[in-house]
This record gives C-alpha cells, sequence and structure tokens, in this order.
C-alpha cells in the first residue's frame, strides 16, 4: 500500500506472526527499513519495531532504504559493475547514494547523501544505472533502469542477515537513519530581549 501504514501496520503484523505460527514474544530480532525515506514512515517504522522488540526481549536490526533497493536492483535487474539508487525526500529533494557490486553483494560506493541538485555524476555513479525515484535534475545522459520492489521479505532477509553477524541492536538503538539536511524542522530564530 502507498499510504496509511500507520492505521494498518498493527493489524499486518498480528495477520503474518498468526500465519507463521509465532507469538511475537518469540521472535529473536525484529527487521526494519531505516530509511532514509519518508521522514513520517521510517518514524514509525523504527516505532513499531522498537516497540515489539521490546515486548519480546528481541535484538533490532534496522536496514538501510538505500542498501535494500541496491539489492533489489541486483536481484530483479542485469546489473554488472554498480547501481545507483535515489529515493525522493521532499519537493524536489532525494536521497541518493551508488554501490559497487560484488559477487552479487552491494558495497556503499558514495554514502547517502540528500541533494537538490545533480552531483558530478561521472564521479558519483560511475555512469552505472539509476534505480528508485528519478530526480527531475538528472542528467539525460545519466542511464535509469526499470522499476523494482523493495518488499517486506528482502528487509527481514537483511535483517536476519545483520542479526546473525552479530549487527543486532538494543531496542532503544533502533532509530531512523537521518542524512545530513533532512530533518523537515528548521530552527526559529528568537529575539534577545533586555
Amino acid at each position: 500500500m502507498a499510504r496509511a501504514h500507520n492505521e494498518r501496520i498493527l493489524g499486518l503484523i498480528d495477520d503474518l506472526v498468526a500465519a507463521a505460527g509465532v507469538r511475537p514474544q518469540d521472535l529473536d530480532g525484529v527487521a526494519f527499513g531505516c530509511g532514509p525515506g519518508s521522514f513520517t514512515g521510517v518514524r514509525i517504522a523504527a516505532a513499531v519495531a522498537q516497540a515489539i522488540a521490546l515486548g519480546a526481549g528481541a535484538s533490532v536490526a534496522p536496514v538501510s532504504s538505500t542498501l535494500a533497493l541496491a539489492m533489489a536492483a541486483i536481484e530483479q535487474l542485469d546489473v554488472a559493475d554498480g547501481i545507483a539508487v535515489s529515493i525522493r525526500s521532499r519537493q524536489d529533494a532525494f536521497y541518493l547514494a551508488s554501490f559497487g557490486i560484488a559477487d552479487g553483494e552491494p558495497a556503499a560506493w558514495r554514502a547517502d547523501r540528500l541533494l537538490t541538485a545533480c552531483p558530478d555524476w561521472a564521479d558519483f555513479a560511475r555512469g552505472w544505472p539509476l534505480v528508485g525515484d528519478p530526480p527531475p535534475w538528472l542528467p539525460g545522459s545519466a542511464p535509469v533502469a526499470p522499476a523494482v520492489t523493495v518488499g517486506a521479505g528482502l528487509i527481514a532477509r537483511l535483517g536476519a542477515r545483520a542479526l546473525a553477524e552479530g549487527r543486532g541492536l538494543d531496542p532503544e538503538l533502533g532509530l531512523p537513519a537521518y542524512v545530513e539536511g533532512d530533518s523537515p524542522w528548521r530552527k526559529v530564530h528568537q529575539p534577545h530581549h533586555s
């Protein structure tokens, strides 16, 4: 669903654990997409994951949204050397990252950045195709890959890998990933009174 996750997420989770034949308290870990991405959506995901993990005495495994998108591209498209990923933030601001590919696994090349104008694309993505939300300011020469989807199963697999590698966190540390400049809030100048 594109919207209304906040209204349906707890019911969907109840249905999922019932279908799997487990109780929430049986969980060892809870994976969630930690962003970057929709400010509200990422915060809801983190809060729900923290609550479930706290109740179950489990760890959390935050999964980068850009890493998940790169992995989905590797699994769903014929990409060889690398992939650039883009996720809309707001208006004309986009999160961009790029990943080299080695043995079918993405490795960060350029870390997540919030951009409102095109970086030096040759340096940023080395001519790799872009997957995700193409920014309107993307150069016409930049290759854009077909759409890919990131499902809960992929987040679960990447989270399970992180947990197996000992990268699980205490629930209170399962926070959204914020990229410099991506808070929608601005400081308000307070006048000085004498």
